[in-house]
């Protein structure tokens, strides 16, 4: 069975919105764990905002990303909508029950749908259940505005697996559900 896990960008006040404020803390560190995750997944799970951001920015960015990139224009997307009709970038779009297509995919073999971003799509899954590790990369930066990192009716328990702190202070916490 497949795993939905989560890399998530968050401010120190939580904001998770136009995550532009982390370009001064990215090293090779950050760059190494993100291509773990990467790479231990054969699919992206994304909500409709974070989906349309990376499809117009992603396929011009092959060159400069290498097999970084390579993989994500590659992979497949799943892409939770209930407003687009048409998706492209080797994408399909979810419609219908989320919680029922999304225990489809993880029960098809394969490795891990890998969820970036996509902040209203991990809310509705922290509630369903369905995502099974939570990857939060915390800057140190006060953003002060913009959207926050859960619904405040959001209620949940998660088991801490693994720290790291990056040597420009990004604390990564890996939690599981």
């Amino acid at each position: 069975m497949r795993k939905v896990k989560l890399a998530m960008y968050v401010s120190l006040d939580g904001v998770i919105e136009n995550p532009a404020w982390t370009a001064p803390f990215w090293n090779d560190e950050l760059s190494d764990l993100q291509a773990e995750y990467l790479y231990a997944s054969d699919a992206l799970l994304l909500g409709r905002v974070t989906y349309e951001g990376f499809a117009a920015s992603w396929p011009a960015m092959e060159k400069s990303t290498g097999e970084f990139g390579k993989k994500m224009n590659s992979m497949p997307k799943f892409v939770a909508s209930t407003t687009l009709d048409q998706a492209e970038w080797n994408a399909s779009i979810i419609k219908g029950d989320l919680g029922a297509e999304v225990t489809k995919l993880k029960e098809q073999s394969g490795q891990d749908l890998l969820i970036y971003g996509s902040g209203a799509l991990v809310d509705e899954l922290t509630r369903l259940g369905l995502i099974d590790e939570y990857r939060f990369i915390v800057y140190p930066v006060l953003v002060g505005r913009g959207k926050r990192i859960f619904d405040a009716s959001i209620e949940k328990t998660l088991q801490l697996t693994d720290t790291t702190t990056t040597t420009t202070g990004v604390v990564v916490l890996t939690y599981s559900a």
